[in-house]
């Protein structure tokens, strides 16, 4: 066997159509299996990133999201990307969502290193958005 790739990640929410303001509404990532959710077919909402999937998977447990964070690629059509992830972080607070102190921040990951905003989707997990 030869792993090649990641296919999804499963997210716990609390609140499934909060969660879609956020990763849909804030982020402009498109929704998938919502109909499949509903009908009881799947128990999660798909968003699309890329080619992979974020499993968002209603729950009335308590969500601990503790020091975990998803991290997405943010395709940049600028030279100079720090402009556009200084823009990037007040579009995501002026959407009425957390923004961590100080960012953007210039973060390693599997493409280098750039600029990168940490925010926080509604149950408080770090999402990271990385521009490259």
């Amino acid at each position: 066997m030869e792993v090649v790739d990641i296919d999804h990640v499963a997210l716990r929410v609390t609140d499934i159509d909060e969660s879609l303001r956020f990763y849909r509404g804030a982020l402009g990532l498109e929704v998938r299996d919502r109909d499949r959710f509903e009908n009881g077919e799947t128990p999660f909402v798909a968003v699309v990133t890329g080619g992979r999937h974020l499993h968002l998977v209603p729950t009335d447990d308590e969500v601990d999201v503790g020091g975990e964070h998803v991290c997405l690629l943010a395709r940049s059509s600028e030279e100079d990307t720090w402009d556009e992830a200084e823009a990037l972080a007040d579009e995501i607070r002026d959407a009425g969502y957390e923004v961590e102190n100080g960012e953007p921040h210039g973060r390693y990951g599997a493409y280098g290193y750039d600029p990168a905003v940490y925010v926080r989707d509604p149950d408080g997990r770090r999402v990271e958005l990385k521009l490259h």
